[in-house]
């Protein structure tokens, strides 16, 4: 079976209205797919009646997690479309969503969405009305260039782009991927993208895939200085930022935080990053999910090595190794670019909280994730990606602007956490 296309897209508000009528009708089946460790969040959050669980993975057909059956993809086939909804537990919806599509015409939305804010409704509502409405490419007329890098979804990344198109008219959009990407999907975006630049895939993925990250990155970075741009946001191919005048807000913050701690360290301006998966607890973690700084800049940045090791950064050997320790090493990817950026602009790493807090005071301007206005469609509602707790904790934009004034040794020091005397353990135990 072909998947119908109305069946492949991003969350839309439309379909989280959808999902939402859907728990409370007695007339539907609610089943979920996947049985692992996001289903176990979501449910302890927000269980729902699930009638059993599906999982590609054949070791778990038979078992129950939390006592609702775990059955094979081929269940699903058996169901009356018109009277099934299927919720997602996996941050990997977009290929599970296109499975479900081939074996019924059922809605699918991961669960990330259904269960998200009102905050985030309202975002999707706008993506929805720019996407719908967005402008064809034309003439840029500024410096500032935007880098959407990552692989493409034949439905995500083009709903990501129309958007970010109509949110930015004026700035030059590059969009950097693989070449295996399929022409058709390719096609469908070109007439909202500046320029489109594909590089083969490294050999060696890295941790994380960090070096798939890393070259395409690099490539669009290239692209966006062969058009002259001098300022650029760096995004994702599944995130949207909405904020239409994001370059000019940067301007505006940097000239009012002020330019001598960046410029001492060697850069034009402080590159600006979320407080999302900024770290509080790990050290040199500046969130690389989106960030916005001039180009010479983030070329720095991004001038990490590619990374020769494989596995998983949750591997038995490191699970019991103090978490700082393991950040120092180079994991996860966030620790292993921004030591890269301190190796590669001559900053000191002295491998301390109060010199990883002070990373963040000088090179970086930490801002709430309502400054970008973001718009994550590969995870509306991911555990703790506003602010999180205990080790999980990010850094706010209010801790930053402390940071400013503050003696940092001495707020480090009246922290709960110690990232010296917790294992990476601790980290995974409070995510689960």
């Amino acid at each position: 079976m072909t998947a119908p296309a109305h069946l492949l897209s991003p969350p839309s508000r439309w379909r989280l209205d959808e999902a939402q009528r859907a728990l409370f009708d007695r007339r539907i089946r609610l089943i979920g797919w996947g049985s692992g460790s996001v289903f176990d969040y979501f449910h302890s959050l927000a269980p729902v009646p699930l009638d059993y669980l599906v999982d590609n993975d054949p070791s778990r057909w038979g078992d129950t997690r939390h006592g609702v059956p775990i059955r094979p993809p081929s269940a699903l086939a058996r169901e009356a479309a018109l009277h099934t909804f299927v919720l997602i537990y996996s941050g990997a919806w977009p290929e599970i969503q296109a499975q479900i599509a081939t074996l019924t015409e059922a809605p699918a939305v991961p669960a990330s969405a259904v269960f998200t804010d009102a905050a985030t409704r309202a975002t999707l509502a706008t993506a929805d009305r720019l996407a719908a409405t967005s402008p064809r490419r034309q003439v840029p007329v500024s410096r500032d260039a935007i880098v959407v890098q990552g692989p493409v979804s034949a439905y995500t990344t083009a709903y990501v782009v129309r958007a970010m198109r109509a949110a930015h008219a004026e700035a030059t959009i590059i969009l950097s991927t693989w070449d295996d990407t399929a022409a058709e999907d390719l096609d469908a975006i070109r007439p909202w993208v500046d320029d489109v630049v594909t590089s083969r895939r490294p050999a060696t993925a890295g941790i994380q895939n960090r070096n798939l990250q890393i070259v395409s990155t690099r490539a669009g970075l290239e692209a966006a200085a062969a058009r002259g741009a001098r300022y650029v946001l760096k995004t994702r191919t599944d995130l949207a930022v909405l904020q239409p005048a994001v370059f000019d807000q940067a301007r505006w913050w940097w000239e009012r935080i002020g330019h001598e701690a960046a410029r001492h360290a060697g850069l034009r301006e402080r590159v600006i990053v979320p407080s999302c998966y900024t770290r509080a607890f790990l050290l040199y973690h500046p969130s690389d999910l989106v960030q916005l700084g001039t180009l010479a800049d983030l070329t720095a940045f991004w001038s990490a090595p590619l990374d020769p090791r494989e596995g998983s950064l949750l591997a038995a050997e490191w699970l019991d190794r103090p978490l700082a320790r393991v950040n120092l090493d180079g994991n996860p990817t966030e620790s292993y670019l921004g030591l890269a950026f301190c190796r590669t602009i001559d900053r000191p790493i002295a491998g301390t909280l109060a010199d990883s807090w002070a990373c963040y005071r000088d090179l970086f301007a930490v801002v709430d994730n309502a400054w970008f206005d973001l718009l994550w469609c590969k995870n509306l509602a991911i555990p703790d990606a506003v602010a999180g707790t205990g080790l999980r904790e990010t850094v706010s934009q209010a801790l930053w602007q402390r940071l400013q004034f503050s003696d940092i040794a001495r707020v480090a020091a009246g922290t709960r956490h110690d990232p010296f005397g917790q294992p990476l353990r601790a980290l995974t135990e409070r995510a689960a």
